[in-house]
């Protein structure tokens, strides 16, 4: 994964009959701060501080979401509010997908319906790419939401970010070795 994958072959935006990813800007801080600043969201993420304070949210808007290591995007229903961000960090080389959503969304398909969608277009932008994900053990819910498009248990360890805690590392084969494989067989 190039940073010419993720700015330039993925859309800026994505859409379904019943979501949007769009990119995020400094108009959402308020909704990305009243999201995020929720403890039992915290205590699920190895990534997110707690509280969540409006600067936590311009660092992450300014710096982050639109660096040259990390592209995210807005999870909305089309034109409506924002239910949580979704987003790729190039980490030592290798794709990341990372993910969240506001508690008061979690349990309606839409985590999984998100991620499935930015999934059909890395594998048009970028099919020889793998892509990775890790979750806190204790987080069952993202363990099934990126079993269930495609993502394999491939280790374990502890959190380099939030001691003590255990992770999955999950795996999501690069689409073109999936082809072969099925062609192979």
């Amino acid at each position: 994964m190039t940073f010419n994958t993720i700015y330039r072959a993925l859309p800026l935006r994505f859409k379904t009959d019943t979501l949007e990813l769009r990119p995020i800007e400094l108009a959402d801080l308020a909704d990305l701060v009243q999201l995020a600043n929720n403890k039992k969201l915290a205590d699920v993420l190895a990534r997110l501080p707690h509280p969540y304070t409006m600067d936590d949210g311009v660092e992450f808007i300014n710096e982050f979401a639109n660096g040259l290591t990390e592209r995210v995007w807005v999870i909305c229903t089309p034109n409506g509010p924002m239910m949580g961000v979704c987003g790729i960090h190039l980490r030592d080389g290798q794709a990341e997908l990372g993910y969240w959503l506001g508690v008061e969304f979690w349990g309606r398909g839409i985590g999984s319906n998100a991620i499935g969608v930015l999934m059909e277009e890395l594998d048009i932008a970028a099919p020889e790419d793998e892509l990775y994900a890790r979750c806190l053990k204790s987080n069952l819910a993202s363990k099934a939401i990126l079993e269930k498009v495609g993502f394999e248990i491939s280790g374990s360890g502890l959190s380099d970010i939030k001691p003590g805690e255990e992770i999955w590392t999950l795996t999501r084969p690069a689409r073109d070795a999936v082809f072969e494989q099925e062609a192979a067989e």
